[in-house]
């Protein structure tokens, strides 16, 4: 697959292209972000949309649009099962900044996780920041608030009583904190339809894969923590799926799986033997690559590279995106009538807006 810049087409290898024009019918904001597109015949697949936090956590309430009544000294992220190390000397980790660069903002917090999991799978770092910001639920609502409090009373006003009304000033000004802090990755992330979870949005059967699997970040995580046994069973699967709300975790366990996949995805050829990927792509066009798989699975997205996917399921695939029946159908029209190329087009559109990996260096 290709990407022409100047018509913002994409040219699949071997020939056959599929457009990427917006489609004005289609709310990217409630669509595809974290987009389920799990069917029996493609396992493992990762995305659902979250639409809550992880319902087994405990929180602080909050009063929308204004301070707690008190600060919570945990930090917004949580105390963390499996802290990721950092073991690189301040020498070392300026070298790597300037090898791998990566640049998070208000998602510094994850800088750690990020590089392990760089580190653990050859990817830059920035590869995989863009594929958790396509996952990532953002903090919102009670979530929100505690973690502007965190950076208002915990870090820039130390004097002031979290318990006292703020003054005019005081008051705009965390809410301004808290416009920021908005765009911050939620690893209490959790979707209540398919019980995605984590800041990488796991299904729960995928988890238990991943974690059974032996040499995995998180099969070594879950022995540790006795969640699974020398013999690889499980044998806490409540505490196994709450492990998908530690974010480092859940970070390294996507990348490992993605590489998985990606490996798979790499190996396969067109009917004609050329390759479905092909060889020496640039950096970040082979973002590209590694979310297709992350969103599509291995067979899912050989199936999309090969022109094969059918209009049957398709359909389906466009149904756990686009709620709206009318919606759905005006993107099937608009591509003459064709489910699979209307799904086709509409994941290269969300990959190419949203697989960016320069915005994170």
């Amino acid at each position: 697959m290709q990407i022409n810049t100047n018509t913002s087409t994409w040219a699949f290898p071997g020939g056959g292209t599929a457009a990427a024009a917006a489609d004005s019918s289609v709310s990217w904001g409630d669509t595809l972000v974290g987009g389920n597109t799990s069917t029996a015949a493609q396992p493992g697949v990762l995305l659902a949309q979250a639409d809550t936090h992880n319902p087994s956590a405990s929180r602080q309430n909050g009063n929308n649009g204004t301070p707690a009544q008190s600060a919570n000294t945990t930090p917004f992220w949580g105390a963390g099962t499996v802290p990721a190390p950092n073991a690189l000397t301040a020498l070392r980790q300026a070298e790597r900044d300037r090898t791998d660069p990566l640049r998070l903002g208000v998602n510094e917090v994850y800088r750690d996780a990020i590089t392990l999991a760089s580190d653990r799978t050859g990817y830059p770092r920035a590869t995989i920041a863009a594929v958790i910001s396509a996952e990532a639920g953002p903090l919102r609502g009670k979530r929100l608030d505690e973690a502007t409090n965190q950076r208002f009373y915990g870090e820039l006003h130390l004097q002031l009583d979290p318990k006292a009304k703020l003054g005019k000033a005081d008051a705009a000004e965390w809410k301004a904190v808290r416009r920021e802090l908005s765009a911050t990755w939620d690893p209490q992330s959790y979707n209540t339809t398919s019980k995605a979870g984590g800041l990488t949005q796991f299904l729960e059967s995928t988890w238990i894969e991943s974690a059974t699997k032996p040499g995995s970040y998180v099969n070594q995580q879950a022995k540790s923590l006795g969640l699974v046994n020398d013999a690889n069973q499980v044998v806490d699967r409540a505490g196994l799926l709450d492990l998908r709300f530690d974010a480092t975790t859940s970070i390294v366990a996507a990348a490992e799986l993605d590489k998985g996949y990606f490996t798979q995805l790499s190996a396969r050829t067109k009917d004609d033997g050329t390759p479905l990927v092909p060889a020496d792509l640039p950096a970040d066009q082979k973002a590209q690559y590694i979310y297709l798989v992350h969103h599509e699975g291995a067979g899912g997205a050989a199936q999309i590279l090969k022109g094969t996917l059918t209009d049957a399921r398709a359909e389906g695939l466009l149904q756990n995106h686009v709620a709206d029946a009318d919606k759905r159908q005006s993107m099937i029209d608009a591509h003459e009538g064709s489910a699979a190329k209307a799904y086709t087009a509409y994941l290269w559109q969300y990959i190419e807006q949203r697989i960016v990996p320069a915005n994170f260096r």
